[in-house]
This record gives C-alpha cells, structure tokens and sequence, in this order.
C-alpha cells in the first residue's frame, strides 16, 4: 500500500489514459465527456504538479501558506496527503457529477474548480513567483483551458441554471478545497511517517 500511496502521482497517468478512454468510447453526452475530459487532464496535472517536473509543494508552501521554510520535512506535506487532497477533490468534483448529472450545482462546482486552475496557474503563481513556468501551468494552459473555452463556447446555456446553482457551487467547492487541503484530517495525515516527497516532487527538477 506505502509503494502505491508514494507513487500516486504516477499512477495517475494510468488513471488519465483510462478516464480519457472512458471520454471516447463511454457516453455521448457532450457534458460527461466535459466532465471527463477535465478529470482525465487533471490527472496529468497532478503529475506535473508531484512527477515531473513536480515542485507544486514548495511554491504552495511559499505562495499559498506564506512559508519561507525550505526544508521539506517542516511542511506538513507528503504523498499521503497530497494523494488525499488530489484524488478526493478530483472525485468530489469531476467525477460525482457524473454519476448525480440531474444536480446543477454539481456541475457548475466543475467550471469553477477549473476557472480557479485557469487563474491561479496562468496568473497568481506567474505574478507571485516573477517566473513564466509554475508547475501545473502545461497541463492548465493547454488542457483545462481549451475544455474550459469549448464548454463555454459550445455547451454552456444560461437558461440551465437558476442564479443560487452558482452560489451554492462556489460553496461546495469551497468545502471541498477545505476539506481536501486545509483540514485538520489533512494535516494530521501529513505527519504520518513513511510517506516522504522525493526531492523531484517537494522542489523540482533543480
């Protein structure tokens, strides 16, 4: 089980190829084939976010905490929490609304998980860091961004959703990110031992 948790990230690209044939031969429905299109390049991101070139735990202890502390052990952060707050916010949001697609809110929580990648990659982390490259921005910039503008372009209708989805959306994904990253239960998995970064995934290649 420790080899599977520590290599999550891994493991992921294998999840990706398999959600991606799920997009193409498993429904027809233009939103599921969204929803999993997201699914399947959030799971590359996490990839290049932890694998390579990784590096996501420094700048989200710099940027995202304010932490000047480099030493990766002092973090709070390893596989087992950074695979607890990935995968279950990629469930929670990519993948429940697939199987509940009557819940509007559900769905709008997607678009908005997706427009915060959209915004933290290819704008915070680039102005806070003063660096074009942040981890994650491949995997944002042509993946999640294009499924996001074909969504918007091809799918997206007002008249689908009452004015308090989008409210009660952007609550659910505030949960969730709580719940995922900066809950008590995320912390306190992240002393348990045995499931340390590398130092490709904690700092990138350097």
């Amino acid at each position: 089980m420790k080899k599977i948790i520590n290599n999550w990230y891994n493991i992921s690209v294998g999840l990706a190829v398999l959600t991606a044939f799920i997009a193409v031969f498993g429904t027809d429905d233009p939103m599921q084939r969204v929803l999993l299109a997201f699914a399947t390049v959030l799971f590359l991101h996490f990839f290049e976010e932890f694998g390579f070139p990784g590096g996501f735990p420094l700048m989200g202890v710099q940027i995202l905490l304010g932490s000047t502390e480099m030493d990766s052990t002092k973090w709070g952060s390893n596989n087992l929490n950074g695979m607890f707050g990935n995968w279950t916010t990629q469930l929670l949001v990519y993948i429940l609304p697939l199987f509940l697609p009557g819940v509007r809110f559900l769905a709008m929580a997607a678009i908005v998980l997706s427009v915060m990648e959209v915004m933290m990659h290819m704008f915070i982390f680039i102005v806070k860091r003063k660096k074009i490259y942040n981890p994650g921005l491949i995997t944002t910039a042509f993946g999640i961004l294009p499924i996001l503008c074909y969504y918007f372009v091809k799918i997206y209708d007002p008249s689908d959703y009452f004015w308090y989805d989008y409210v009660i959306a952007v609550v659910y994904f505030v949960i969730v990110f709580y719940f995922c990253f900066r809950s008590p239960l995320f912390w306190k998995l992240g002393k348990v031992k045995g499931y340390p970064l590398t130092e490709r995934s904690a700092y990138g290649i350097r």
